[in-house]
């Protein structure tokens, strides 16, 4: 008998290969030596064979119970594991902390398979080992996007790639490979590795949560969030569903290999709205949409540009956390390092407001003895009267989510030996759970713009946890697109298209399942807005002839702010030229003012006809703050002038 599979600890499933046919050994009894001999509690026979099937000696899967998901405070260690940086470097002195729950750690994909089918585990072990012996949990990120192996790009797996343009990832904003989504010989890779993952760390008590890598650039889902790079990669549908379609494989993978530890996702628009060919936070919402609505509360919501000013109006990652805190866990990364006291107790309070269960703090803020107050104790603070209250005691009061269904797990389909009769599929005893919500009514949809339909509806149940809002292009396919909380009774749908009808229907729901549907409601979006056109003078006896509009134009930048990270990078904008009244002259544009010093800008082209890209080069030293400029377009004869300003935001995070 030949036995394959890593990371071999007693609890685990043991992929064995029997007279050449794949078999799941379950819980080995003990192991020795270096060479991992195993003995088993059950004797293993030769099965017979039908064609490639084994029909007897093969234990079937067993149901696994979820590991409890993370909650309190994490360190956010610093950096990702090398030789050069391991885990007692990274997590710092926090890690022996009372009021340390646990830490995350960091790997990058290329410095574990630094070869093909060639791990080196050794710095993860360690870093996992060492959180097992503080008493600590861990989450694990391993990361592939931009820290994909270079072999995967060489002969003879010459994987497909797509370098980075305008997409400022941790200060750096060009010259990053990455995969192009969907790319047949990464998703085979990839779905290797993370088997071969779950199979050494799935049943490691210590782990208790990993993070979905493989979809964005990073461990967030932006992949190409530049002008540019969505430009290349989200300007057609066909390259936006191969991201959707691809995106949801690799959570299948995780799901698969993960069955009883918590898979986390960063759920943030994938691509530049400005020129996507759909609106990015729909993509984002159909991916984590599907994770939550297949895997249940398997799947874990966060969200990593935590700050003090974060709320779910400003930020589409916070929203999703909070939209899915009562059925999914919640978990959170700080954005900065803390500037004050009271930044830090403010980011803290944002986290509590949104229902996060469990924080992941920078190494540095976690050792600083200035803020150890804001995590665990109570006492005069002259920022807050009357004291502060304890952040990690209210973290973990947090109720926890609608528990997941058990799950079994999903190796390679195992022969089933002589049927075992199976009890009729009767629920886990539960309190006898209330009644369904009562249907929602008088659901209307009123278009308020060419982009935008407002919903309302009655609210008639008292037990709901929240509505299930739903839209559909031709009335009988639906698909959900938000969820909203308890006794909520309207919505804006934003980011539609002009000249179209949408139809609308939505149900309430609890622990207890879904209500029936509300009526559908239907609203067509009004069209794109043309300019008025000017009205005929009406006829008096001394006709005056019709003023002909000024030549003019108008400027316009987007987005209207650009972070850029505490290590550096550019930030790009695009400057857009309108022109009427017969105006022709080109446009010579300049930042009159606002920029840090330090900061230099560049136009392309300048001057401009009807538009331009701006770059802004921003060195390191440049301090943390949100600088708003002024741009300045001037031309034409006679001279016209116009000005439009935007926001350069420097922020010190990772």
């Amino acid at each position: 008998m030949t036995i394959s599979g890593a990371g071999i600890v007693d609890g685990t499933y043991v992929t064995a290969v029997v007279n050449d046919t794949t078999v799941t050994l379950s819980a080995p009894t003990s192991f020795s030596g270096n060479n991992r001999t195993l003995t088993f509690g059950k004797t293993f026979t030769e099965g017979n064979r039908a064609g490639n099937a084994v029909t007897e000696n093969a234990l079937a899967p067993t149901p696994i119970a979820m590991k409890a998901a993370p909650q309190g405070m994490y360190i956010f260690s610093g950096g990702k594991l090398s030789a050069s940086n391991q885990a007692v470097a990274s997590a710092g002195t926090a890690i022996s902390q009372a009021n340390c729950d646990g830490v995350r750690w960091k790997v990058k994909w290329l410095d574990i398979e630094v070869t093909p089918d060639n791990y080196v585990w050794q710095y993860l072990d360690d870093a996992v080992a060492w959180a097992a012996t503080n008493g600590k949990k861990c989450g694990v990120d391993i990361d592939a996007g931009r820290d994909c192996p270079d072999w995967l790009y060489a002969a003879p797996y010459s994987a497909q790639s797509y370098t980075l343009q305008d997409t400022v990832v941790f200060g750096q904003s060009t010259g990053m490979r990455i995969p192009v989504p969907g790319d047949p010989v990464f998703m085979t890779r990839w779905q290797k590795f993370v088997t071969d993952f779950g199979a050494r760390y799935d049943s490691n008590p210590a782990v208790s949560y990993v993070i979905i890598a493989g979809i964005g650039n990073h461990d967030e889902w932006n992949v190409a969030d530049g002008f540019k790079d969505t430009a290349a990669l989200g300007n057609t549908l066909a390259k936006v569903n191969a991201w959707k379609s691809s995106s949801k494989q690799i959570i299948d993978f995780y799901m698969s290999v993960f069955p009883s530890t918590t898979v986390m996702g960063l759920p943030v628009p994938p691509f530049n709205p400005s020129n996507a060919a759909e609106d990015p936070v729909i993509s984002m919402r159909e991916v984590s949409d599907y994770a939550a609505n297949t895997y249940n509360c398997h799947f874990a919501y966060s969200i990593a540009p935590l700050q003090s000013s974060t709320t779910t109006s400003n930020s589409v990652a916070a929203n999703e956390v909070f939209l899915h805190w009562t059925t999914n866990p919640t978990h959170g990364e700080t954005w900065d390092l803390a500037s004050s006291p009271d930044d830090f107790n403010a980011t803290l309070h944002v986290a509590l407001d949104l229902k996060i269960r469990g924080m992941e703090i920078y190494k540095q803020d976690f050792q600083n003895a200035a803020l150890q107050n804001f995590i665990v104790g109570s006492g005069p603070y002259a920022g807050e009267a009357g004291g502060i209250t304890p952040r990690r005691a209210d973290m973990l009061a947090i109720p926890a989510p609608t528990p997941c269904p058990t799950s079994t797990p999903t190796t390679t389909p195992t022969p089933t030996p002589t049927a075992t009769a199976t009890p009729t599929a009767t629920p886990t005893p539960t309190p006898t759970p209330g009644p369904t919500p009562a249907a929602p009514t008088n659901l209307t949809a009123t278009a308020v713009s060419s982009s935008r339909i407002n919903l309302s509806w009655t609210d008639n149940s008292s037990n709901e946890t929240g509505f299930k809002v739903e839209r559909s292009t031709n009335g009988t396919t639906f698909s959900q697109i938000n969820q909203m909380g308890a006794n909520v009774t309207a919505m804006g749908d934003s980011g539609l298209a002009a000249s179209t009808k949408y139809y609308y229907r939505i149900r309430a729901f609890n622990s207890a399942g879904n209500s029936a549907y509300s009526n559908t409601a239907s609203a067509t979006t009004a069209p794109t807005p043309t300019p008025t056109p000017t009205p005929t003078p009406t006829p008096t006896p001394t006709p005056t002839p019709t003023s002909t509009p000024a030549p003019d134009f108008a400027l316009a930048l987007s987005p209207s702010s650009v972070t850029v990270n505490r290590a550096g990078g550019a930030g790009v904008y695009s400057v857009t030229v309108t022109k009427s009244g017969g105006f022709g002259a080109p446009v010579a544009l300049s930042v009159t003012g606002g920029l840090p010093a330090g900061c230099t800008s560049s136009f392309n082209p300048n001057p401009a006809t009807n538009s331009s890209t701006l770059s802004i080069s921003v060195p390191a030293s440049v301090a943390k703050g949100t600088f708003r400029f002024t741009v300045t377009g001037t031309g034409g004869n006679p001279t016209v002038t116009h000005t439009a300003t935007a926001a350069l935001v420097k922020s010190q995070g990772k």
